[in-house]
């Protein structure tokens, strides 16, 4: 596995598992509410985590060096998340559950436009090199 791969796979699951210690943090140890907090956000974190996989796989083919292009959509929506939950726990607002329940949905949308978009520049990127 290459270095970029290896922060690929440290991206996908680090912000589960610090949703899961920031819902400890709120909650307490209520292991429903774990599963649920480490299993809404390790949705987003698969697929963001699975172009980004094909992307670093097609910039290794290609010799490109646009590794950080590749990892977008893994990395954004982790950066993302981890300020989310940690403004949370710092800020403790009355209702920390909606943060807990809406920041997935949100996570989920900003990792499929990352997506989107780190594809759409992957593919601009090579057609560029191949023209010149």
């Amino acid at each position: 596995m290459s270095r970029y791969g290896k922060m690929n796979l440290i991206a996908m699951i680090a912000l589960p598992v610090i949703a899961g210690l920031g819902s400890v943090i709120i909650f307490g140890v209520r292991i429903d509410t774990q599963v649920f907090v480490i299993g809404t956000n390790a949705v987003p974190m698969l697929i963001g985590g699975l172009v980004s996989a094909l992307l670093l796989r097609s910039v290794n083919r290609s010799g490109g060096d646009d590794f950080y292009l590749a990892l977008s959509p893994t990395l954004v929506p982790a950066a993302f998340g981890l300020l989310w939950y940690l403004s949370g726990i710092v800020s403790r607002g009355n209702d920390s559950g909606r943060e807990y329940f809406a920041g997935p949905f949100y996570l989920l949308a900003l990792a499929i436009v990352t997506a989107i978009l780190a594809w759409i520049g992957y593919l601009v990127v090579r057609s560029k090199k191949s023209t010149a």
